[in-house]
């Protein structure tokens, strides 16, 4: 995603402070009923193979999106939209249902494509291995497992980036990694969170270590339909968030530069008041009594209607950190008489599994998204097994209610109450152990100057990287 942001332009962006700003569109305005998004599209864009840029994209991206993945990407970007049409090829309208809060975010998370490189029914395209966008970089080659390398468009719309050239190592081991950033071989480059418990910031070395805030959420799913139903009854699924150690785990493990959350909702800011659950295996074991789970036979494994107190917990094995996260859950749950299996997975593995339901657990991560719209990952119509992002099949009428009236209203005072009652009830039903959200420490090469950063990240908004630089007398390439 990272790659496909510098290189294809969405109509709309977020600048660093969350606040849209048009890209691919000159203008925007919204109706006051919140039922019509208008864009007026720039002038003399052209992709990157020279064709002209037009609202025939805009139209065929959004089919694409309806069309693709069972319309999952398509449901979650632009809910109650009803259609697109285009009154003349600058103009862009999208016309919804009902009132929707995310449009704008929809149309920021959709890429435009090019309608004149269509993308077959089964997905596989030509753009996966080589894409062609509007944006303020251009594809050059990519070598599998070496490297990904851009060039600067020197007739973007926004103007040329600063920046010549954009190369992207693929170095698959952190230590490997980190010496690439001491030697000064790569300039910017993710460092542990370690790095801050053992290191100063030396003016000598050839970067500085930037401690940045993030969207993303580590977390536990419950399956509630695997498990023999363990998982169904809530009080097990705030058991097993009491028996997770997460202010161990953000203190050892992440060295403060994580936080634990009362839930994903937090990311967002959400209510300040509701206190994360503690780790207490004594309130755990009386939970899971009072579920009905208990030793019966004595053989140290608690039993209940559905069979024995026992699941398999899945986690990527592309970091060190799920496999702590799945293995402080093991050791606490094997205390108070809860039998966990630890199964790590590579991602190619594990991904069908979580998107089938076909686990008992699965330690996963989300980067949220930067307004809050919890309904992707908990409403009950998002239970759809191969594309659905509710993996724990956590159902709640309540829950269901509130996200479809945040996703209507249009009132951000409004929209922040219900965002709360949301938090509320994810913060009593525990659908999953909200682990952590993370913190990133980055190494950033000292030559660079760039805009003040922010938890929109190094260039995850915009113009992003088309305001970094460096001085003259400071280049390293030339």
């Amino acid at each position: 995603m990272q790659i496909c942001r510098l290189v294809a332009d969405s109509l709309v962006d977020f600048d660093q402070n969350q606040r849209f700003v048009p890209r691919l569109a000159e203008s925007f305005d919204v109706s006051p009923d919140g039922r019509t998004v208008t864009f007026k599209l720039r002038r003399g864009v052209r992709w990157h193979d020279g064709k002209p840029f037009t609202a025939a994209d805009v139209l065929y991206t959004e089919g694409l999106l309806r069309r693709l993945d069972g319309g999952r990407r398509h449901q979650i970007f632009f809910g109650p939209l009803d259609k697109v049409e285009s009154p003349d090829p600058q103009t862009v309208r999208a016309l919804y249902k009902e009132p929707f809060a995310g449009a704008l975010v929809g149309w920021r998370e959709t890429l435009i494509q090019p309608a004149h490189v269509p993308i077959p029914d089964d997905g596989a395209s030509p753009l996966d291995r080589a894409p062609l966008g509007t944006g303020p970089f251009v594809f050059v080659q990519w070598d599998r497992q070496q490297q990904i390398v851009l060039k600067a468009n020197l007739e973007y719309h926004a103007g040329r980036p600063w920046v010549d050239r954009y190369v992207q190592r693929i170095v698959p081991s952190p230590d490997t990694l980190r010496a690439a950033a001491l030697t000064g071989e790569v300039d910017i480059a993710p460092l542990g969170t370690d790095w801050l418990a053992t290191h100063a910031d030396e003016p000598k070395l050839p970067f500085r270590a930037q401690v940045l805030p993030t969207r993303v959420m580590q977390m536990i799913y419950w399956n509630v339909d695997a498990a023999g139903g363990m998982f169904r009854d809530p009080r097990v699924r705030r058991a097993m968030t009491l028996l997770m150690d997460r202010p161990g785990y953000v203190s050892r493990i992440q060295h403060g530069v994580y936080r634990v959350p009362s839930t994903l909702v937090d990311v967002w800011g959400g209510d300040p008041a509701l206190v994360p659950m503690p780790f207490d295996p004594n309130a755990a074991a009386r939970l899971l009594d009072e579920a009905g789970l208990l030793d019966r036979d004595g053989d140290g494994v608690r039993e209940g209607p559905g069979g024995p107190a026992a699941f398999t917990l899945i986690y990527p094995t592309t970091t060190p950190d799920f496999r702590e996260i799945a293995q402080m859950l093991e050791r606490s749950a094997a205390g108070v008489g809860v039998k966990v299996t630890l199964q790590g997975l590579e991602w190619a593995v594990m991904r069908p599994k979580v998107y089938a339901r076909t686990f008992d657990a699965a330690v996963y991560q989300w980067s949220l998204e930067p307004l809050p719209d919890p309904y992707a990952y908990f409403h009950s119509s998002q239970i759809q097994p191969g594309s659905g992002t509710n993996f724990g099949g956590y159902r709640s009428a309540a829950f269901d209610a509130l996200a479809e009236e945040a996703r209507r209203t249009l009132d951000p005072s409004r929209e922040q109450e219900l965002v709360r009652r949301m938090q509320a009830i994810l913060h009593e039903d525990q659908p999953c152990t909200f682990v952590a959200i993370a913190g990133s420490v980055v190494a950033v090469a000292r030559r660079f100057r760039h805009p003040d950063l922010t938890q929109a990240g190094l260039w995850n908004w915009y113009p992003g990287l088309l305001g970094w630089w460096v001085p003259p007398g400071e280049r390293k390439h030339r």
